[in-house]
């Protein structure tokens, strides 16, 4: 499709809308559409399929521009005329368009001007750009994971990685990224790194641990992206002198699960230890009933449902196309919410609820 992005000001000016419409445009154009993002100034009746209008009808900045193109709505039956309301600030007159409210909180706003359906579809959200992640840890695909456990280490048998086995294989949505590559200096290292790929085939969790320096080194900026994804920092030391990975995970603001050894008690800020005979089983439980650890999963779940690509092709597509567009339900937050939020008493309305992640 031929579409127009339609705004009072573009990127590269800085601004919630202006970053919103930058973002859709991207995302309409890696789907196979032709966007291009016009100002007034820039404004031409091309051969346009859609024109998405972003707050130029609900925002009075400048009112002969407004008022040109809610004519053109009539005019022009064959544009399919969005109205994306991210404002409700002018409402002297109502375009004859598809509406289309950025929160429930805004359709209830824009209700009051009128009775037409306004649909719900949030702004979308780049995270992996904005938390600057990795071109090798985006590829990992970590938003998708039901829960994240970080390891930095080399391959030294001190680490007790095969602990983090044993928890994986009580974790069976979990991931394990273990940092290290096995050092063909080290004879002990390498027999250790081959000792772990048996344990994890014989306990079952080969596809969900990744020992990610098999592939190369991990950059700085790699293992800072980690860090930006993983729900725990995982460090089952038998033995340690200090710990710097403590300290790393308690400065990007992970939980931290480690072994009660001297130097961890000594290091470590706000962990969670557990002593070297904890059962793995009951450490899987103490990790999943974590509110930190769950707040960081909700944080990877918001990812997947904001992400343009899924926001795109689920909500604003069938709107361009003609066919009808999911809607956020009233009592239905945007961001995912605690999982121990109880639902008793409430009914479901007939609506559909923005699709939620893998």
């Amino acid at each position: 499709m031929f579409i127009a992005i339609l705004h009072y000001s573009k990127p590269p000016v800085i601004g919630g809308v202006e970053r919103v419409i930058g973002e859709q445009a991207a995302a309409l154009r890696l789907l196979g559409h032709e966007v291009e993002i016009l100002t007034c100034k820039e404004w031409h009746l091309g051969k346009w399929d859609a024109v998405i209008v972003h707050n130029v009808f609900s925002m009075p900045f400048d009112l002969p521009w407004t008022k040109q193109l809610i004519k053109l709505t009539r005019t022009r039956p064959d544009i399919r005329w969005i109205n994306w309301v991210h404002d409700v600030r002018w409402s002297a007159q109502v375009p004859q368009a598809v509406h289309v409210a950025v929160s429930e909180f805004r359709r209830q706003d824009y209700a009051k001007v009128t009775p037409e359906t306004i649909h719900v579809i949030p702004n979308g959200c780049d995270a992996k750009a904005i938390l600057g992640l990795t071109e090798r840890v985006r590829e990992l695909k970590l938003e998708h994971a039901g829960l994240v456990l970080l390891q930095p280490t080399r391959f030294v048998r001190r680490k007790n990685i095969e602990f983090g086995l044993r928890l994986l294989a009580e974790l069976p949505d979990a991931l394990y990224l273990v940092t290290a590559a096995p050092d063909p200096h080290q004879k002990d290292g390498a027999k250790y790194f081959r000792e772990l790929k048996q344990l994890a085939k014989e306990l079952g969790v080969t596809k969900r641990v990744r020992f990610l320096g098999e592939k190369g080194a991990l950059t700085d900026h790699d293992v800072r992206s980690l860090y930006h994804m993983a729900d725990l920092l995982f460090f089952p030391s038998t033995q340690e002198g200090y710990g710097l990975p403590l300290i790393e995970a308690a400065l990007h603001g992970v939980p931290v699960f480690c072994s009660h050894i001297p130097a961890h008690r000594e290091v470590a800020v706000g962990a969670t230890f557990f002593k070297l005979t904890a059962s793995p089983r009951g450490l899987a439980r103490k990790i999943k009933a974590h509110p930190a650890v769950q707040a960081r999963q909700l944080q990877r779940q918001m990812m997947v449902r904001l992400a343009w690509s899924r926001i795109v092709q689920e909500m604003l597509e069938p709107l361009l196309s003609g066919r009808n567009a999911p809607r956020v339900a009233s009592d239905e937050p945007i961001l995912p919410q605690s999982r121990d939020r109880s639902r008793a008493g409430r009914t479901t309305p007939k609506r559909v609820r923005l699709p939620r992640g893998a």
